[in-house]
């Protein structure tokens, strides 16, 4: 289920004195007075409070992740909207994450980690907020499963390790909120219309309820791939070897050279492949015991999606060509975003993930089984300077929703 709102935020200083633009819900949807334009479809509109925001829009949801379903937010409009003040917050007024961590820890029986992910699209490139901002790989296999990789490091027995984005544990809602923290302040900023510190990136916040034994198994699994990969490489680079002795490239062709493998090639290949299979049963081993694990205590998922501001070229200040392509490549993927999720609404069998790196990455929460809703809060100004801007992103958020 898709639910979009609409949020109004308070007239900036600088915006103080400006006519405000008027909202009204009506017929299933809402009528931008000063425009005389009617948008369907959308659920309704927002407090300008955070705190009334969240009991809204996220407070209804929070059982469904204890019970272990999984929900989206994301916060859409112009830059200088407000959406980074709906998802964090602002100095003393707390963001629907926060106020999502404290009803998480408040209404659980005790005893809740949770598990955080942080991490940012920026020029569709990945950076680990939670791992001082190093890059992230995506690749999908064969089934389709979209994985975000790390860079590789060095295990303590000289194996290489290539592992997910860096996780963080804790206990406590302070304790996740200061995990969050941390991150946000690496978060990649820029200069755009209006808004100098405006945030040029996606922030992808992703908080699952986990336990210790979950956690370890998959901290496991982990280290299981990561022996499978040098034993591969040396059975592959063995094998290309052999294979090379077998055939010579004369006038264009590759022909048989007469050679044969020797024996202890053979047995060496033979050797690195039993070694690769037994590396790959204990993969397997361990990631059916990370569904067992996640059986016995079925902890939700809750991803908060701070996008980056939907730009409009020609205004404001002038462009340099990173900041014309950082323009290009937001416009992109929101467009990519807006199908996927309609496509997703309309219960489309073929949903265009593919179409941007920002949807290839929200796949697996979009297109998860025990998805329980996906929220849409659209910020937008309420100054009539912006009323193209206002009128956009509730037209991009109507597109959504139909």
């Amino acid at each position: 289920m898709t639910k979009v709102y609409l949020r109004p935020r308070p007239l900036a200083d600088s915006e103080q004195g400006d006519e405000v633009v008027e909202y009204v819900v009506e017929d299933r949807g809402i009528r931008v007075v000063n425009a005389s334009k009617h948008f369907k479809n959308f659920t309704g509109i927002l407090s300008m409070t955070n705190s009334e925001a969240y009991t809204q829009a996220i407070s209804p949801l929070v059982p469904a992740m204890l019970a272990g379903s999984t929900s989206c937010c994301f916060a859409y409009g112009h830059t200088n909207s407000g959406k980074t003040h709906t998802i964090f917050g602002y100095g003393d007024e707390l963001g629907m994450c926060q106020r999502l961590l404290q009803d998480l820890f408040e209404q659980s029986d005790g005893g809740l980690l949770m598990q955080v992910r942080f991490y940012e699209l920026y020029n569709s490139k990945v950076f680990d907020l939670l791992n001082n901002r190093q890059p992230g790989f995506v690749r999908q296999d064969g089934d389709g499963t979209i994985h975000v990789r790390s860079t590789t490091t060095m295990g303590p027995n000289g194996e290489v390790l290539t592992q997910s984005l860096h996780a963080g544990y804790a206990d406590s809602a302070n304790a996740v909120i200061d995990i969050i923290r941390k991150g946000k302040s690496i978060r990649a900023e820029g200069t755009s219309e209006l808004h100098h510190q405006s945030s040029r990136s996606h922030a992808v916040l992703e908080l699952e309820i986990v336990t210790p034994a979950l956690a370890q198994s998959r901290q496991e699994v982990a280290l299981a791939q990561a022996r499978v990969v040098p034993l591969g490489k040396a059975r592959d680079d063995l094998y290309i070897a052999i294979q090379s002795q077998l055939y010579t490239f004369v006038n264009g062709k590759h022909t048989l050279s007469g050679v044969q493998p020797t024996q202890e090639d053979q047995d060496n290949l033979n050797k690195l492949q039993a070694q690769v299979d037994t590396a790959e049963a204990e993969v397997t081993a361990k990631k059916e015991r990370v569904i067992a694990e996640k059986a016995k205590y079925p902890g939700g998922m809750f991803v908060l999606v701070d996008l980056a501001g939907a730009e409009y070229m020609g205004e404001g200040l002038a462009r340099t060509p990173q900041e014309r392509k950082e323009a290009r490549e937001i416009n992109s993927s929101l467009l990519a975003l807006k199908e996927c999720i309609r496509a997703q609404s309309q219960g489309t069998d073929h949903i265009p993930y593919r179409n941007s790196k920002l949807t290839m990455l929200l796949k697996c929460y979009l297109a998860a089984e025990n998805v329980e809703s996906t929220v849409m809060i659209t910020n937008v100004s309420s100054a009539v300077t912006h009323l193209r801007k206002v009128l956009d992103s509730i037209g991009y958020a109507a597109l959504v929703a139909s």
